[in-house]
């Protein structure tokens, strides 16, 4: 900010046995004595140097000690008028000479360190002055600190020592209850930007508010205020005497949530294992790899090597394994690991679950007899990319709480990098079975989303509650952190802080969709997270080259414990 400076002034006060009146010049040094109590007046010497134009007048009173006290009040004058209290000293005489007991240093130093004198004013006895002298200390008292008007939001003499912690001390008045100031008792009620009724007891530091418009009752020792919303925040009227009455008083404020870390992984040496070649791959306590080919009409075939642990990072890289003109002559799958006995299963009846057909179900999802835990019609052989992805079902699974991941993500044409859950119910299929869709990062843009029922129950008439932000090649060469916030009530997704999207769960109860909420209730959700190649969202993989990797440096997953005015 550029201030327009007045030419300055800086007059220094002393004790002088003469008596003369004159104004001072602010072009040159002067002098200005004014008469005083008990025989002694006020010495002022001005000089002129360049900067704020400050005036300075002291009074002075000689006590039996000898001792003289100053009271000091300074006039700061810019370009319009503004009036700062200064310093305060005590200072000791002896045959008429001043000895300071705290000496203030020269008048150029104590310019420059003006701001380390800066105390609030206390009441005293001043000395009387006159003339120029007297206009300009009556000036500045009338600019001192009285007690505000009790009126809403403003902080009262006995606030002073609270305004940081906006509290009458560290232990409230009353055991077991919390005690507030009546000012952070304002405070906490205009925050919640509604219309609502503010009620506060001075004896025990109590604060309570009600939404709607309450009665008011007369009750002994408390004052109340009508909040009014506006402009995202609440304006309240003056304090006045009585108590909102109504239903059951809620806190003044809601508090704020006490995480508890319940489950992370940091993908480095302490939670990933060793494979047979000594790579570290992601932990099978926590996690299981899909492999095949899975859902929405995507062009990876999943599998476990993909998926890396590198430098305390999970690297999961989607590669292309061959061009189009490159897949093998003949059927595009091959039956693997199985019996047949079960279910006739050749070659050719596997084709249906290779592109361009990418069925998913029967035989498709018949699952091979051994441990890998693969399908029985193996296509990795002719798929054009690979890539990985990684669940947490059956191992890992969570309902309500703060979930959080930070990754660096990659959207250029044809990646698709998502971290998403999906309750995890005994014969509930989608979307009856609900999917939050945390992180979907694809062609320059990151989504998250709620999906839910419709009245049908069918995937096609599924609910999709979305919001998304566009972002540049700049934004992902950088890690960013996703959120996940959700208890019973509403689910709120967050990048690097920016709220993209937040839903009131009620949305989705039986009444307006015709089936169970997914959302509530404690239902258990298990985790997903891969990069996905083209599909329904991804792009046109053509136009990319590849590989494309998404890093994932941690998930961490909370729980509330309470909140902290519990």
């Amino acid at each position: 900010m550029s201030w327009p400076i007045q030419k300055s002034i800086i007059c220094i006060s002393r004790v002088s046995a003469h008596h003369e009146h004159r104004l001072p010049d602010p072009t040159s040094h002067h002098v200005l004595h004014l008469p005083g109590r008990d025989r002694h007046e006020l010495r002022l010497e001005c000089f002129r140097f360049s900067g704020p134009s400050i005036l300075f007048a002291f009074t002075s009173s000689r006590t039996a000690a000898g001792r003289c006290s100053l009271m000091h009040i300074g006039a700061f004058r810019l370009s319009w008028s503004i009036v700062v209290l200064v310093s305060a000293g005590s200072f000791e005489f002896a045959d008429g000479e001043t000895s300071p007991r705290h000496r203030h240093p020269p008048h150029r130093q104590m310019r420059r360190d003006t701001s380390l004198h800066h105390h609030r004013y206390h009441h005293a006895h001043h000395a009387a002055v006159n003339s120029v002298g007297e206009a300009a200390l009556s000036q500045v008292d009338n600019m001192q600190d009285p007690r505000p008007a009790d009126k809403f939001g403003g902080p009262q003499d006995n606030d002073r020592l609270d305004e940081v912690g906006l509290g009458n001390g560290t232990q409230p008045k009353v055991e077991g209850k919390r005690a507030w100031s009546q000012w952070a008792c304002a405070l906490m009620c205009a925050s919640r930007a509604t219309d609502g009724c503010c009620s506060y007891k001075d004896d025990s530091g109590s604060c309570e508010f009600l939404p709607g418009s309450p009665t008011r009752t007369a009750e002994t020792g408390w004052t109340q205020a009508q909040c009014i919303p506006g402009f995202g925040t609440a304006k309240c009227t003056p304090w006045s005497a009585g108590r909102c009455a109504g239903a059951k008083p809620e806190p003044a404020s809601p508090g704020l949530p006490v995480w508890e870390l319940i489950w992370e992984d940091h993908f480095d040496s302490e939670t990933c294992v060793p494979d047979t070649a000594g790579v570290l791959r992601p932990s099978p306590e926590f996690w299981s790899a899909e492999i095949g080919y899975k859902r929405g009409k995507e062009l990876q075939w999943y599998q476990p090597k993909n998926a890396e642990c590198k430098d305390g990072a999970l690297i999961i890289t989607a590669k292309r394994e061959r061009q189009a003109w490159e897949k093998p002559q003949g059927p595009q799958c091959q039956v693997v690991n199985w019996d047949s006995s079960e279910q006739p299963l050749d070659n050719i009846s596997c084709a249906v679950c290779a592109p361009p057909y990418f069925q998913y179900y029967n035989p498709c999802d018949l699952v091979r007899n051994d441990d890998s835990g693969g399908p029985a019609c193996d296509c990795s052989e002719s798929a054009e990319f690979t890539s990985a992805s990684l669940m947490t079902r059956g191992k890992k699974e969570f309902s309500y709480g703060l979930f959080e991941l930070r990754a660096k993500i990659d959207t250029r044409p044809g990646a698709w990098s998502s971290w998403w859950a999906v309750g995890d119910f005994d014969y509930v299929p989608w979307p009856k079975n609900g999917e939050i869709d945390i992180m979907d990062a694809f062609q320059r843009m990151v989504k998250a989303s709620v999906i839910h029922a419709g009245e049908s129950g069918l995937p096609s008439s599924a609910i999709q509650h979305a919001g998304a932000r566009m972002i540049d090649r700049e934004w992902e060469k950088y890690y960013h952190t996703w959120q996940l916030e959700w208890d019973e009530d509403f689910i709120e997704i967050r990048i690097d802080g920016e709220v993209i999207l937040k839903l009131d769960l009620s949305v989705a109860d039986s009444k307006r969709t015709s089936w169970p909420n997914p959302f509530t209730e404690g239902k258990k959700f298990f985790m997903i997270l891969n990069l996905a190649v083209g599909g329904h969202s991804g792009g046109d993989a053509s136009l990319t080259q590849f590989p494309s990797q998404l890093h994932v440096d941690y998930i961490r997953v909370y729980q509330k414990k309470g909140t902290t005015v519990s």
